[in-house]
C-alpha cells in the first residue's frame, strides 16, 4: 500500500461507561479510496466523527502525514464531511448554498465563483443552479452535499454512508462520482453497508467488528486470505448471519447510538 496519509494509534472511544471504540489501529493511504465496513452501530460514523474533529479519541492519537491532526492543524481546513443526512439548507437554491458554505469555509472571495461553477459542473447539477435545494430529488442532494464538502478544497474528503437510498442507478452514478474525484487527487474516505461498492469503488477496506479494526488491506487481498473471490463470502466467515444481514439491509442505528451518547453525556455530568 502507498505511504499512509492518516494513522489511527490505539485509538479509544468512550460516552460515559460505554465503550463505542477499543484499541483501533487504522492506515489511510494518501490518494487512494479507503471503505470502512461493519455492522450497524458498530461505530462507524464514530470513526468518521474523530477524523473531522466532532469527537477527540478518549485515549490514542490520530496521525496526519505523522503529526497529531489535532495539534496545530485546523482539521476543518484538510477534511470536507459529506454527511448521511445532508449538510445544505433547504431553502437555498444550489449556487446560493456554494457561497453560503464557501462563506462559512472562508474561501475568498475570487474563487468563490470559479470554485462553485467547478464543483457544479463536476457533479452535474449546473442546470439546477437555481433550484431550492428543497426541491431537488435525493440523488441531486447527495450530489449536492458532496459539492458543498470540497468547496474549500480539502485533502480529503469523508462520506458517511454516500449512497443510502439511493437506486442501483443513481448508486452507480455516484461510485462514478467517487472515482472522478479521487482520479483528480483527493483521499476518499466512506462508509457503506453494501460489500459490492466496497470491491467496485476501494483501494483498500478496513473491516470493524467489536469494537476494533480486524482487518484492513487492499479488497483482492483480504479476499484471497480467506480464500473467496466474492466479498460477501469472507463477510459470512467474519460475521454473523444477523449482524451481515444488517450490513446489507441497511437498518440505521446509528441514530440510536447518538441518542445514546447524548444519554451518556447527561450521565456523566450529572
Amino acid at each position: 500500500m502507498d505511504d499512509e496519509l492518516i494513522k489511527f494509534k490505539g485509538v479509544n472511544k468512550r460516552f460515559g461507561k460505554r465503550v463505542v471504540l477499543e484499541d483501533v489501529n487504522l492506515e489511510i493511504p494518501e490518494g487512494k479510496i479507503t471503505g470502512i465496513i461493519g455492522a450497524s452501530g458498530e461505530g462507524k460514523t464514530t470513526i468518521l466523527k474523530i477524523l473531522v474533529g466532532f469527537y477527540k479519541p478518549t485515549s490514542g492519537e490520530v496521525l496526519y502525514a505523522k503529526r497529531s491532526i489535532y495539534k496545530d492543524k485546523d482539521v476543518s481546513k484538510i477534511v470536507g464531511f459529506s454527511t448521511e443526512d445532508g449538510s445544505f439548507e433547504e431553502k437555498l437554491t444550489v449556487l446560493e448554498n456554494l457561497y453560503y458554505f464557501a462563506e462559512l469555509s472562508k474561501v475568498k472571495r475570487k474563487q468563490k465563483k470559479k470554485r462553485a461553477e467547478e464543483l457544479m459542473e463536476l457533479v452535474g447539477l449546473t442546470y439546477a443552479r437555481d433550484t431550492f435545494a428543497k426541491n431537488l430529488s435525493m440523488g441531486m442532494k447527495k450530489r449536492l452535499d458532496v459539492a458543498i464538502a470540497l468547496m474549500h478544497e480539502p485533502k480529503i474528503l469523508i462520506m458517511d454512508e454516500p449512497t443510502a437510498d439511493l437506486d442501483p442507478l443513481l448508486r452507480e452514478h455516484m461510485l462514478d462520482l467517487i472515482k472522478k474525484i479521487n482520479k483528480e487527487g483527493t483521499t476518499v474516505i466512506l462508509t457503506t453497508q453494501l460489500l459490492s461498492e466496497m470491491d467496485f469503488v476501494c483501494d483498500k477496506i478496513a473491516i470493524l467488528f467489536d469494537k476494533k479494526i480486524i482487518e484492513q488491506d487492499t479488497p483482492s487481498k483480504i479476499k484471497k486470505k480467506y480464500s473467496s473471490d466474492d466479498l460477501d463470502e469472507v463477510f459470512n466467515k467474519i460475521f454473523s448471519r444477523r449482524e451481515k444481514s444488517e450490513v446489507e439491509v441497511g437498518l440505521n442505528r446509528e441514530q440510536i447510538e447518538e441518542i445514546q451518547e447524548k444519554i451518556d453525556r447527561l450521565v456523566e455530568n450529572s
